[in-house]
């Protein structure tokens, strides 16, 4: 693999930190099979969460005959990103006797499922306790099990405990909670190898954004590092191989680039995201633009914000960020003998080839315009925003949203 010579950059100090409980992973190619078998063992009544082209796929028709032979479960489908009315609907109509939700599908489907598992025990709304815009109740915890089977490789919802839901024109929240971890997720790379490329590239582009932020966040700590700078090693040979074609190893990648996208969703839990991410969660919520293309789109322009404010000050951390950044321009140009300065204006460079080739070019497509954007500045300071490594004014933001 490329650039295993890399070390990421040290820490200048440790301060005290927390690591979430994780899933119980299960990763193999083919290991779908099983999975149907598996769900009749545990569950006397699972309630079937998935994506249309999910259960209409050969996997899918025969996971749901195999499943009948033992019973006859609930099943709802999910298209687009979830709202709080759809997570709410599907909880009133699910039986009493469901005792497992099994979710399988991109990351709004894992999303939902994690949501009416949270809810289920209870049967209350959601509204109750959505992030910022719902009622601000405390959740009581109490949830039934749930299952994530990922079919792309973007959120990282698998191994993250919070629900993106929204309303279009009205906001993009969280319902998050300890307890809303999936206990297990079980990762097969074979869901890859019929995904449309442009689904595959805009998932993958969420990735990566999401390791490269949670890598320089302020909340960064060893642990989180380690997973994101293998997770973006990860993540630049899947690409490099699923682009060159070679058949043979094209699982392999399929492989490499599921695993960074749960490595994605491990990080960025444990040590957030950054203004990017700030950015793409309001924009999600006034404007129908596909979130990876909007990462993509914004992930050079924000960094480069980034390292020039960085670059002004004198702070350890700040410089200890910079370094870091270095560390992934020298990575994504396989040029180590890069100095700090040169890998940094590298790694823009890097940004914008990626955006070029796997994302939107801008966002002005979406409508996306500097008439059009009131509602993100005024809506997007909180959330992955705190996470940034530097407060970024608002012309810095629109500067990152409105570039041509």
């Amino acid at each position: 693999m490329a650039c295993d010579n890399f070390i990421p950059a040290l820490p200048f100090s440790l301060t005290p930190f927390n690591l979430a409980q994780l899933p119980a992973l299960r990763f193999g190619p083919g290991i779908r099979d099983q999975l149907a078998a598996y769900v009749a063992k545990i569950s006397r009544k699972p309630l079937i969460v998935a994506s249309p082209s999910v259960l209409a796929s050969q996997f899918g028709q025969q996971f749901l005959r195999d499943l009948k032979k033992v019973g006859d479960p609930p099943v709802e489908t999910v298209s687009g990103e979830p709202s709080p009315e759809l997570v709410d609907a599907i909880v009133a109509r699910t039986p009493a006797d469901v005792d497992w939700v099994i979710g399988i599908g991109g990351g709004s489907v894992l999303d939902t499922a994690k949501a009416v598992a949270g809810l289920l025990p209870t049967r209350t709304s959601v509204m109750d306790y959505l992030e910022g815009v719902g009622a601000g109740k405390l959740f009581p915890g109490v949830t039934i099990p749930w299952l994530a089977v990922p079919t792309t490789a973007g959120t990282g919802s698998e191994t993250t405990k919070n629900a993106v839901l929204s309303r279009l024109g009205e906001f993009k929240k969280s319902f998050r909670h300890d307890t809303l971890l999936a206990k297990e997720a079980w990762l097969d790379p074979l869901f890859l190898e019929t995904l449309p490329r442009e689904v595959l590239h805009s998932t993958g582009m969420d990735a990566f954004a999401q390791l490269l932020e949670s890598y320089t966040t302020r909340k960064a700590n060893p642990i989180t590092d380690a997973l994101a700078w293998h997770g973006m090693q990860l993540w630049l040979n899947a690409f490099e191989q699923i682009e060159r074609g070679d058949a043979y190893q094209k699982l392999d990648a399929y492989g490499w680039l599921m695993l960074a996208a749960s490595l994605s969703g491990i990080t960025l839990a444990n040590a957030g995201l950054g203004a990017v991410h700030g950015l793409a969660g309001p924009i999600g919520a006034f404007f129908e633009a596909p979130h990876g293309a909007v990462c993509a789109a914004l992930l050079a322009p924000v960094t480069a914000a980034n390292i020039r404010a960085l670059m002004a000050s004198d702070e350890p951390a700040h410089q200890q960020t910079l370094h870091k950044y270095a560390q992934v321009g020298r990575l994504l140009t396989h040029r180590p003998e890069l100095n700090d300065r040169e890998a940094l204006e590298a790694l823009v460079e890097a940004l914008e080839t990626l955006n070029r080739q796997y994302g939107p070019g801008n966002l002005a497509r979406y409508g996306i315009t500097p008439d059009t954007i009131e509602p993100v500045i005024q809506n997007c300071r909180a959330g992955s925003m705190l996470g940034n490594p530097v407060v970024l004014s608002d012309e810095a933001l629109i500067n990152a949203m409105t570039r041509q």
